[in-house]
């Protein structure tokens, strides 16, 4: 799954109460000062009765082998409410799942990128304005392809009006070919460029960015929404401007200080045991297992392959829902993080991300119900491609998110609404 964006392409077995209590008893808190989960959901404002309903839902779609597994997260006023562990991590072996598995949340590493982006922003390292070429040269002059029926390839190249912002990388407004496709000729060109690159993702993410800026952009900077590689170009512009590679500095300035002890590009070996492997639904509505995602890449892409836990992203959400602080690590301002969920992009052109604008690394749900969901304005969040998913509520201090790694549809999403809708009734005060 190129860049985390392509994703448009598990038998039930509860967990013993054992194991559980081990799970609740070892992982790290949401803060030093909170160690403990609340006896009763209540005490937080929810119905534990009411909360069943997420756990007989996730049940629901193991028994109809919809799914093979799953780490469901409830979170609200600080306190962790829920961390259960659902069905298998590994079919073929029949693994019962743990609740400190490691899940490839693919574009679940924008928001972290994004948050990186801001805490250098905030440092003066570049503002939002400034050109992507300032930074990547490669990125200077590039041309539009524009259909033209008469011309002799069926395009012309043109001189893009202006450069590439860093804000257009953040709103995935740079021009770059991706969702919604369009088949267009810079999406084609691009495609065949792609075929150049190693299959095994054996090159590095300025390999990649130089590659990527060879072909031609889809659309003129800054006027078109198209979820593709801004998010993949912005962790080289991270890189470049911190002298780091990008898992170093996203390890330095943000897992170490949030304790975010099993996220990470590369998976050591030692824990390679707690590796989720990732299905897809087969047209007979069979779940077939899918090649495992590099373990150990030299792409650090950060519009994609991050390894990570449902705990260690807790920690990352609960800094964001506090307003960019978590236990004593401020990591950003209240008001970057007030900047990251604004209204960037009025409407995400994705048919299955309707009511919601983007904000930076994130969607956010508006003030209206065309989106289907229960919540409330501004609830923000975003999902991977194996439907890795979370939300944070800042009006009900909330936070819930689904670690699992079945292959994301977008004609399907009974997993990710149904998961949203249980915990949201659930709220009873």
């Amino acid at each position: 799954m190129l860049e985390g964006h392509l994703f448009l392409q598990r038998h039930a077995m509860k967990i013993s109460a054992k194991l559980l209590l081990l799970a609740f008893a070892t992982i790290v808190s949401l803060s030093a000062a909170a160690q403990q989960v609340p006896t009763k959901t209540e005490q937080v404002g929810l119905s534990s009765e009411r909360l069943k309903r997420v756990d007989a839902f996730i049940e629901r779609l193991l028994a109809e082998g919809k799914l093979a597994g799953a780490v469901t997260l409830v979170a609200r006023r600080g306190q962790l409410v829920s961390l259960k562990a659902h069905g298998l991590a590994n079919l073929e072996t029949k693994r019962p799942m743990r609740t400190d598995d490691i899940f490839q949340i693919q574009s679940m590493t924008k928001p972290i990128a994004t948050v990186m982006a801001l805490m250098l922003l905030e440092e003066g390292r570049f503002l939002l304005s400034d050109p992507v070429a300032k930074f990547l040269p490669e990125f200077r002059d590039m041309k539009v392809a524009v259909m033209k029926s008469d011309a002799p390839e069926g395009y012309v190249l043109v001189p893009a009006a202006r450069n590439i912002t860093v804000h257009d990388l953040l709103t995935h407004r740079a021009g770059f070919s991706g969702l919604p496709p369009g088949n267009s000729p810079a999406e084609i060109l691009r495609r065949k460029a792609a075929q150049s690159l190693p299959k095994n993702g054996d090159f590095t993410l300025e390999e990649y960015g130089k590659h990527l800026a060879a072909s031609p952009l889809d659309a003129a900077p800054g006027t078109t929404f198209k979820y593709g590689p801004s998010t993949v170009v912005l962790g080289r512009l991270i890189e470049v401007v911190t002298g780091q590679t990008l898992d170093k500095v996203l390890q330095d300035r943000i897992f170490k200080p949030l304790q975010m002890i099993d996220t990470s590009f590369v998976v050591p070996l030692e824990k390679h045991s707690r590796i989720v492997p990732a299905y897809s639904l087969s047209t007979e509505k069979i779940l077939v297992r899918m090649p495992l995602d590099s373990l150990a890449p030299r792409f650090f892409s950060a519009g994609g392959n991050l390894w990570s836990s449902a705990a260690d992203y807790l920690r990352f959400s609960q800094m964001l829902l506090n307003g960019g602080e978590w236990d004593g690590q401020r990591l950003l301002s209240r008001k970057s993080v007030e900047l990251m969920t604004e209204r960037h992009v009025d409407q995400i052109p994705l048919p299955f991300m309707p009511g919601q604008y983007f904000g930076l690394g994130v969607a956010v749900r508006k003030a209206d119900g065309d989106s289907g969901l229960p919540g409330s304005p501004g609830t923000y969040g975003w999902g991977g491609g194996y439907n890795t998913y979370f939300r944070i509520d800042p009006q009900e201090k909330l936070i819930f998110m689904l670690f699992t790694q079945l292959a994301f549809s977008p004609n399907n999403l009974e997993l990710q609404h149904g998961f949203h809708h249980a915990v949201m009734q659930a709220i009873v005060d």
